[in-house]
């Protein structure tokens, strides 16, 4: 016999789950002490309940495996919910516990009442949306079922977050785990992949026409565990390849295969291949506007497309959206590169010479940092930051940019190397992400190095973390882009608002506090840089410094994303727009009437 609690301590062992965030709570805090007293797992105390499901994104993407986090009641659960949608809108696994009011206290026992139980709130109408599976567990012998479901659903086709809602008394009631029914999950479907080989041939057909070919691969590659089969088949047939941004360590960024990132913030050079290509194989990439720009029909415009995805309704909006897909294919991408690894010997490719040559042109015509950038006095620079830190960091180095500019800068400019992994959370994208993000990666990875990257606005979100960073002596390193502002919202109003900075700097109502005496009180060694004279010996201090360190870079308040789109144009014409003429002779494609003239 055990009870509820040390049965759901149990099983997250089972399940290979090493570490579980917590925030502690009245509602919840058996079943805390439930997975304190199992030496197995050890158990994480984060400062907010958001900052633990943060961690346990970081967590699950640096072990490939599920993470948890278990908090309490009404504000703990809404609290979550942030970083719930991220695993929820990135397709990660994940399993997330709560305590509940007592089950005589719930409010469905006296209808027409908002709330009955102290803290009570509707946790899993709130979490069924942002969730593959939320339930409330009343019936302790339905724990090893509800458990079994949830872990069943959140690996299961597109994966997904699950959450359990687990009342305070039903938490201390006592089970028999050998007489509970446990879930059985439904025989998987035979797969009639003829179809899908029919398909593969017509998409081999267009790629052995194509002279100008391009290979996007996304985050589903990952999710299929099929990074290998992919990275075979581009570099066995030498096709030029478009990484996303969740994928991005698949190949460095010196590949010659690498085309640079494309969308609406990314690189010329990307963008300019992406655009000129006349056939684009996506592989697990939901292509989303950020990718595509608007309207989505100007996205890679004269391309032969084929599209490879797991969600119909993902590929069902190309085709609502005026976007043209020659070959829809409605697969996961394990099965798509197992019928494509059987026709290999079929596979051929015309002679690409001149497009592999004109997309190496691109490269080193439209560098990210631009010698302009050097010059910069009495301040840093993004890209020159970024170019020094790629020369300063170990192979083996996680780098976790947060979201907004330094999210963009950090993809733009920092210069990849194999075996290195990069991520943010990329869908939701909330502020305050990469310090609590960064926390789960290093109890992932071992208590090894986290190289975190954060603005001021993000690093405000959750700089309740440095407690926990500090706390646990973790080796993550923070640098800081200060350009004391939001700085991607200014360009927003230099574009729009007359470069009217309400709410977006100091001047107009933002606090800017000093984070160098923050990350000091919480015992962080801190340095700043400001100006390219003393960085690289400033990264190097921090890097090299034992436990917790930040570097806090001030920047210009007028630094800006470069390039940027801007709304109304295609994506290979970004600011600062090039010279008409300049641009007409890197369009292999005719250009929309929009690029035509420079206003």
């Amino acid at each position: 016999m055990m009870n509820v609690s040390e049965y759901i301590a149990d099983f997250l062992v089972r399940q290979g789950i090493g570490h579980v965030f917590v925030v502690t709570g009245g509602a919840v805090a058996c079943l805390i002490d439930s997975v304190a007293k199992d030496r197995r797992l050890a158990y994480v105390c984060t400062q907010h309940e958001q900052a633990a499901a943060f961690a346990v994104d970081g967590y699950t993407r640096v072990t490939g495996k599920m993470g948890a986090a278990i908090v309490t009641t009404g504000p703990g659960v809404t609290n979550l919910a942030t970083g719930v949608a991220n695993l929820y809108y990135d397709s990660l696994p994940s399993i997330f516990i709560a305590g509940q009011v007592s089950t005589f206290r719930l409010a469905e026992n006296a209808p027409g009442v908002r709330q009955l139980g102290f803290q009570e709130a509707p946790h899993v109408e709130l979490m069924r949306p942002i969730t593959k599976y939320a339930v409330l567990v009343a019936d302790p012998s339905h724990i090893r079922y509800e458990l079994e479901k949830a872990l069943y659903l959140a690996v299961t086709g597109r994966p997904g977050p699950v959450f359990l809602d687990i009342p305070d008394d039903v938490q201390r009631m006592e089970i028999d785990p050998e007489r509970m029914a446990g879930f059985e999950p439904p025989p998987a479907p035979t797969k009639d992949l003829s179809g899908l080989s029919l398909q593969v041939d017509e998409a081999l057909r267009l790629l052995a026409a194509a002279r100008r070919p391009i290979v996007v691969l996304g985050a589903a590659v990952k999710i299929a565990r099929q990074q290998a089969q992919a990275i075979e088949f581009v570099e066995k047939f030498g096709l030029p390849t478009a990484l996303t941004w969740a994928v991005w360590e698949l190949l460095p960024t010196d590949h010659p295969l690498q085309t640079g990132g494309f969308g609406v913030s990314s690189t010329r050079r990307g963008n300019f291949a992406i655009q000129n290509a006349d056939f684009v194989l996506s592989v697990g990439s939901r292509l989303d506007t950020h990718a595509t720009g608007t309207p989505i029909a100007t996205f890679a415009r004269e391309a032969k497309k084929v599209i490879v995805e797991l969600d119909a309704a993902e590929l069902n909006k190309f085709m609502s959206g005026g976007m043209r897909v020659d070959v829809p294919i409605l697969s996961d991408v394990r099965d798509f590169f197992v019928a494509l690894r059987d026709k290999f010997t079929a596979v051929q490719v015309g002679d690409i010479t001149e497009w592999r040559a004109k997309i190496a042109e691109w490269r080193e015509r439209y560098p990210v940092c631009l010698p302009e950038f050097r010059e910069s006095r009495g301040s840093v620079n993004p890209y020159v930051f970024l170019e020094m830190l790629s020369e300063e960091t170990a192979p083996d180095d996680i780098i976790i940019p947060d979201c907004g500019g330094n999210l963009i800068q950090t993809y733009q400019g920092y210069r990849l190397r194999r075996g290195q992994r990069i991520f943010s959370a990329f869908n939701n994208s909330p502020m305050g992400y990469s310090l609590s993000g960064s926390i789960g990666a290093c109890f992932a990875n071992g208590g090894r190095r986290v190289i975190c990257i954060t603005g001021d606005g993000g690093l405000q979100v959750n700089i309740q973390e440095l407690g926990t960073v500090a706390h646990h002596h973790l080796p993550i390193k923070i640098f800081l882009f200060n350009n004391h502002g939001y700085g991607i919202i200014q360009q927003t109003q230099d574009d729009w608002y007359g470069s009217r900075y309400i709410a977006s700097r100091p001047q107009t109502g933002l606090a800017d506090p000093d984070y160098v005496k923050i990350a000091e009180a919480y015992g962080i060694r801190a340095w700043t840089a400001r100006s390219h004279d003393d960085l690289r010996q400033i990264i190097r201090l921090t890097l090299a410094h034992p436990g917790p360190a930040l570097c806090n870079m001030e920047f210009s308040q007028d630094q800006r994303l470069h390039p940027m789109l801007k709304a109304g144009r295609p994506i290979e014409d970004p600011n600062p727009l090039l010279p008409r003429e300049q641009f007409f002779r890197e369009m292999l494609v005719k250009p929309l009437d929009s690029s035509l003239c420079e206003d």
